[in-house]
């Protein structure tokens, strides 16, 4: 700035919003906001200071930057704050007024208090002189009975009255005491009680002539993020299945953002991320008193190391929900859809961009705007676990056609909704499974019929081992007239050590898929069971293992 001709050097021009400066496009991430801002302005012929103003309570130094659109250059442009009185917000102003209101309020109470605790402290110093053994020539002077009876009616009424004006200051110091507490609250989720600061983005800008410019100046703030949130619709005769997100979106970066362009992003900004490095691959033999007791490091490196694939999350219901009353069939006007987002596919991420200018005030709370709506293809069965849970569930199975976001899913049935839960992240093709409520047509049981000891292993007699022999039988009942689809899991025992043997495996009828999603002895059974029919499945196997250890699982 020295370096600079004086005499060339304009005054310093504030720009805020009462000057055209505004929030014109915004693009919101997982965790921050990355804002625009436009304003149009005169520069003079010379060197031109323009401030423009940031009203957010946290900025991403490093991401400022600006463009000029007119004749000249421009020479620097940084970020600053400048200490001032008053925060900036109007939301937090208005706060910190009245806060100090109250609490100026709350001080006139008690000081009002303090001066009724000293009034009765004199009155109970009264009380305490009259009880003290008063000396000969002093009783000589004491109030005839007329004049005591006078003394402790004024007494009694003042103490009264004191202690009735103390409550109700008691009262309302108590109630000054709330009002405060919801103020520092709000105060605590705008404010980050540090001194108030007008924050500016300085740009340098030297002009051949006097003109009409535009500027352009860009940041990223924080207290900002969008999360998805699906809303599953599927009709009571299972026609369609129709699949609405949303976005709910959580803005405190203490500007409002009115009819702003608004993009959502899943992109993750780089915040001082390094690339990763790979180093040597060393293998070695662990020490001996490393080995498990009773195995060898042969049988160690002969186990095969077990993939665990989770089942599919599935939505849980209201209990409620699986016997509600259906709605008789009413003619309606054409249900109103939502407006679309327009979805853009970028190099490293995808944006929904909004059709509509948007407007959401940082003091507003959350906000959910709607992103797309379709119809999607879906497969309704019955879902049955019956070793863990005596309940089967109908449930809708969907294959995502493109990536879905990890999020809030809620499901609605009918037209009412009835439970909710967590999505993880869905890739193009991969299963969706949407609890629709508890199954009341079906009945399914799962018994243990046999568990005996056997005195051989197949042909052979081990006196060291014990042989059991383990039969489950899990009957499916169709209590409806017409036949009913249903998926059935179970699972027959994994042995992880040679020392366990589970042999003689038998299953009627036979599974549709073994070794479901790659885990390992569980078994799928895609199955139709006919009306008012019963259907047996029957699994049956021996395990032998050590007699002075009992296995752990069965």
């Amino acid at each position: 700035m020295n370096s600079l001709p004086q005499d060339k050097f304009q005054k310093g021009k504030f720009i805020g919003e009462e000057e055209g400066n505004r929030i014109s496009e915004v693009v919101i991430y997982s965790d921050c906001a990355y804002i625009k801002r436009q304003a149009r302005t005169l520069a003079q012929q010379g060197l031109n200071q323009f401030l423009l103003e940031v009203k957010a309570f946290g900025v991403d130094v490093d991401s400022t930057q600006a463009s000029v659109y007119g004749d000249g250059e421009i020479l620097s442009v940084q970020y600053r704050e400048i200490p001032v009185k008053e925060a900036p917000q109007e939301e937090v102003r208005e706060l910190v007024s009245k806060k100090e209101g109250l609490e100026r309020q709350r001080k006139l109470l008690q000081n009002e208090k303090d001066v009724q605790d000293k009034q009765v402290r004199f009155l109970d110093s009264v009380v305490a002189f009259a009880e003290t053994e008063m000396p000969k020539k002093i009783k000589t002077q004491f109030p005839e009975s007329e004049s005591l009876k006078t003394m402790l009616a004024f007494l009694g009424e003042n103490f009264q009255t004191l202690a009735d004006k103390t409550l109700a200051v008691k009262r309302q110091i108590e109630d000054l005491d709330k009002e405060i507490t919801v103020v520092e609250k709000k105060l605590k989720k705008f404010w980050r009680s540090k001194p108030a600061m007008r924050k500016v983005i300085e740009v340098l800008f030297e002009s051949p002539k006097k003109q009409e410019i535009n500027i352009e100046a860009s940041y990223v703030a924080i207290n900002a993020l969008w999360t998805p949130v699906y809303r599953v619709d599927v009709p009571q005769d299972l026609s369609r299945v129709k699949l609405n997100m949303f976005a709910r979106i959580q803005q405190n970066t203490g500007e409002n953002w009115n009819a702003v362009k608004l993009a959502l992003s899943n992109a993750v900004p780089l915040k001082g991320t390094l690339l990763p490095t790979i180093e040597s691959w060393y293998v070695d033999l662990p020490a001996r008193d490393d080995l498990m007791v009773g195995a060898s490091a042969d049988s160690l490196a002969a186990t095969p190391a077990r993939r665990r694939v989770s089942q599919p999350s599935i939505a849980e219901p209201v209990e409620a929900a699986a016997e509600m009353e259906i709605l008789e069939d009413v003619e309606l006007s054409y249900e109103a859809e939502f407006r679309q987002a327009e979805q853009k596919e970028l190099p490293l991420a995808f944006e929904y961009e909004l059709p509509q200018p948007v407007n959401i005030d940082y003091a507003d709370g959350d906000t959910l705007l709607p992103l797309f709506s379709k119809e999607m293809k879906g497969e309704f069965y019955n879902y049955a676990v019956p070793k863990i849970d005596p309940l089967t569930y109908l449930v809708c199975c969907i294959s995502a056609d493109s990536e879905l976001l990890a999020g809030r899913l809620n499901v609605h049935f009918g037209g009412r909704f009835i439970g909710g839960t967590a999505l993880p992240e869905k890739k193009a093709g991969e299963e969706l499974l949407v609890n629709l409520g508890a199954e009341r047509g079906l009945k399914v049981r799962r018994e243990k019929l046999t568990d005996k000891l056997t005195e051989t292993f197949f042909g052979k007699v081990d006196r060291s081992s014990v042989a059991r022999e383990l039969e489950f039988s899990t009957k499916i009942e169709n209590l409806k007239d017409e036949p009913v689809r249903i998926h059935l899991f179970d699972s027959i025992p994994v042995s992880k050590t040679d020392r366990i043997q589970i042999k003689g495996v038998e299953v009627k009828p036979e599974p549709t898929q073994k070794n479901h999603q790659e885990l390992d002895g569980v078994m799928l059974w895609d199955i139709q069971v006919k009306p008012r029919a019963v259907l047996d499945v029957r699994v049956k196997f021996f395990v032998k293992h050590p007699k002075d250890n009992l296995p752990s699982g069965l």
